[in-house]
Formats: structure tokens, C-alpha cells, sequence
């Protein structure tokens, strides 16, 4: 069994997290993902917003978001794979490049009034393919523009830093739609991954491949084949992974498809309350993600899995319960916070368990269990909150509260260190 944990002989001091900013490749770097995040939450708020004024349908609303999840967990090991071969630079570029290009021409539809369904669907089609090469590079570039030593304050600024856009991303979304209307939010989204293009196009060379670089699995498939069958014999990475696929799918379909019927019927809040719906969650996940930085994590992973899946559970159950916005934002504040604890200790503990030469794809499938399922949730989410929106938080709710449930039970779970 290898080393989880290595005694170096001299010990390198742990800069503070605003210390990555002297390096001027990470500053280019987090502008260019902050962008990109911000570009996703207009996208998100402006589409589901345009959805619902063409059709009137939370069903059409979740087969949107199907046929972009759908891709997007279908080549997500693919684009895992890729950001071990080629550089992630590159991949980057790509996707926010064809993102750009895309959104443009839809903000231009939307302004003149000539927008219809099929091109929806059509740019639905477009973000999922490219989602699923730029998340797993994302995830891999920043050991190539710092320092070894800067990785941990270095992520700790990106994950900082998507909370944050969690709680201004939807809530300026929101704004620009209800002052400026939709078209002008899709130019902003447009405008974002433009803009996030060039500081990744800005990056050095070291951001890029090393030459010579060889890949001991063979070629694309062996690597992901490998990827596979490494995460499956760590009983700690399986269970996680099963874990992860169980409360992503209760908790995607409610978020993505019950919020907005909510905030259009029940709240009758408009885009800008579904904006402070998300923007809620995202002060929440913010604090989570701070105090977790602050407190050691717990000795007992397992414990830590059942706890946060409790947490939740309770939080989404209540989001569906409530009649109004402002306990339903406080409540999504609330289940925030598990988010941004788990997304702070899990991440890392993955991390030091994995062998290095297999981060990639391990964080790929990390992604997978993520999204793999979501088409399944947006699906049959959009079918239940067309009948009972209540429902469809309860079910979603009682899957991860039955999850929390089982991880106690299970002693291989509860002794996870």
C-alpha cells in the first residue's frame, strides 16, 4: 500500500492563499476561470429564463438541460484522458473559444425576437461537448503555473473564488435580465468566455505539455480503462464516487429544474428571485469553504460523508416545503454550506490518496459521478415538478437522507480515515 502521507526532510513553508497572486501566470489563469464561471451563471439564468417565456414548461426546461448534460457525462472520461496527453492550454481554448462563438449569434436572435426551441436545443447540444474537455483541464493546469508548493493556496483561491461567482454570477444574471432583458444577458455571457479566451491564449509555454512526456497506459482508451480500473480497486475512491453519483443526482434535478419552477410559480419572485435563490446557496458554500480552511479536517473521512449527507438531505427537503423566497434563500444558504465543506475536504482527501499519475482521470471520474446521471435527473425532474414541484424536492431530499442512512450503516464507510 503506498505512503498516503510523506515526511519531507526539509519542510517548505505553506504560503498564504493571496501569495499566488505575485505569480503573474496564475493571476491570467484566474481571471480566465473566473470569467468562465461567471459567463456559465448568465448562461444558466438567461437560458432557463428563455425557456420558460417560449414554452411555459418546467418539461421543456429539463430537456434542455438534458441534452447538455448529456454529452457532457458521456465524453467527460475522454476529456480526463486528453488533459494527460495534450494540453489542457489548448483544450481550454478550444472551449471557451466555441462557447463564445456560439452564444454571440443567440444574443443576436434573442434581441431581435426570432429566437426559436431548435437553437436551444442546438447550443444546449454545443456546451455539453465542450464542458466536458474544458472541466477536467481546468482541473489539471494549475500544477503547470505554480509552484509545488502553491498548489494547496492555489486551489484554495479557485475554490474561494467559485463560490463567490455562486453567489454574484446568478444574482447579477438575474439583474440583467430583469433591467436589461435576455438578449443583453446572453452578449454578457458571450463577452465573458471572449474575454476568458484571451488571458488563456496569454499563459506561457509551461502551462503546455512537457516534451517528451511518454504514456505508459498506450493510447487513449487504455488510459481510460486504467483510470477506471485504479478508482475501482480503492474501496475509499469507490465509495466516494458512489456517494458522489447518489446525492448529485437527487440534488441536480431539484436545483436545476424545481428551483426556477419555483421562483416562476410558487415565489412568483422572476429571474432575479431565482438569482438570489443560487446566489444564497453560494454565500453558503463560501462559508463552508472558509471554515473548512480554517479547522482541520475530521480524522474520520466516513463520518464526515454521513454528516454532510444529512445536512443536505434536511436543507433540500425543506427548499421544496417552504411558500415563500426569503426561507426558501435561507434554507439554500443553509445546504450551501455542506457543499462548500465537502468540495474543501474531500477534494483534498482524494488527492493524497491518488497516485499522481493518475489525477487526472480520477478527478474525471469525480466529475463523472457528478453529472454522469444528470440527463436521468433533469429528465424525470422536469416530468414530476410539472405535476408537484413539493414532490419532486421531498423525493430528492429522501434519496440523500436514505444515502446518509446507508454510508452509517456501513462499516467499510464509517472506518474511511
Amino acid at each position: 500500500m503506498k505512503e498516503l502521507v510523506s515526511s519531507p526532510a526539509v519542510a517548505t513553508p505553506r504560503p498564504r492563499p493571496w501569495t499566488v497572486f505575485s505569480s503573474g501566470s496564475f493571476r491570467k489563469l484566474w481571471v480566465a476561470t473566473t470569467l468562465s464561471l461567471f459567463g456559465d451563471f448568465f448562461s444558466y439564468i438567461a437560458m432557463a429564463w428563455l425557456v420558460l417565456q417560449l414554452t411555459g414548461s418546467s418539461l421543456a426546461l429539463g430537456s434542455v438541460l438534458v441534452v447538455q448534460a448529456l454529452p457532457r457525462a458521456v465524453l467527460m472520461v475522454v476529456g480526463g484522458a486528453l488533459a494527460d496527453r495534450i494540453s489542457p492550454r489548448l483544450t481550454m481554448l478550444g472551449s471557451m473559444g466555441l462557447r463564445a462563438l456560439v452564444v454571440a449569434p443567440l444574443a443576436v436572435l434573442v434581441l431581435a425576437g426570432r429566437v426559436q426551441m431548435w437553437e436551444v436545443y442546438a447550443i444546449g447540444v454545443v456546451f455539453g461537448v465542450v464542458d466536458a474537455f474544458y472541466m477536467p483541464a481546468r482541473s489539471s493546469i494549475l500544477p503547470r503555473v505554480v509552484a509545488d508548493h502553491e498548489l494547496e493556496p492555489g486551489n484554495a483561491v479557485l475554490n474561494v473564488t467559485a463560490q463567490t461567482s455562486v453567489i454574484l454570477g446568478p444574482v447579477l444574471g438575474g439583474v440583467i435580465v430583469a433591467v436589461l432583458g435576455l438578449g443583453w444577458a446572453f452578449a454578457g455571457d458571450a463577452a465573458c468566455f471572449a474575454i476568458g479566451f484571451l488571458f488563456i491564449l496569454w499563459l506561457p509555454a509551461a502551462a503546455r505539455r512537457a516534451p517528451g512526456e511518454t504514456h505508459p497506459d498506450g493510447g487513449l482508451r487504455g488510459q481510460i480503462a486504467a483510470g477506471f480500473r485504479y478508482a475501482w480497486a480503492d474501496v475509499g475512491i469507490r465509495v466516494t464516487l458512489i456517494v458522489i453519483a447518489v446525492v448529485d443526482f437527487a440534488a441536480n434535478g431539484a436545483l436545476g429544474v424545481g428551483l426556477p419552477t419555483l421562483a416562476h410559480g410558487r415565489f412568483a419572485a422572476g429571474a432575479a428571485g431565482l438569482g438570489i435563490l443560487f446566489g444564497a446557496w453560494g454565500v453558503g458554500a463560501t462559508a463552508g469553504a472558509l471554515g473548512a480552511g480554517f479547522v482541520p479536517p475530521p480524522k474520520r473521512f466516513g463520518w464526515l460523508i454521513v454528516a454532510l449527507c444529512l445536512w443536505l438531505g434536511l436543507g433540500i427537503t425543506g427548499v421544496g416545503l417552504v411558500p415563500s423566497l426569503v426561507p426558501a434563500a435561507v434554507l439554500m444558504a443553509f445546504s450551501g454550506v455542506s457543499t462548500g465543506v465537502v468540495n474543501t475536504y474531500a477534494v483534498s482527501w482524494l488527492q493524497r490518496r491518488t497516485d499522481p499519475a493518475m489525477q487526472g482521470r480520477v478527478m474525471s471520474l469525480v466529475m463523472l459521478a457528478s453529472m454522469g446521471l444528470t440527463p436521468l435527473a433533469y429528465g424525470a425532474s422536469g416530468a414530476i415538478a410539472d405535476v408537484n414541484p413539493t414532490l419532486l424536492f421531498l423525493i430528492a431530499g429522501g434519496m440523500i437522507l436514505l444515502c446518509a442512512a446507508g454510508t452509517a450503516a456501513s462499516h467499510t464507510v464509517r472506518s474511511l480515515r
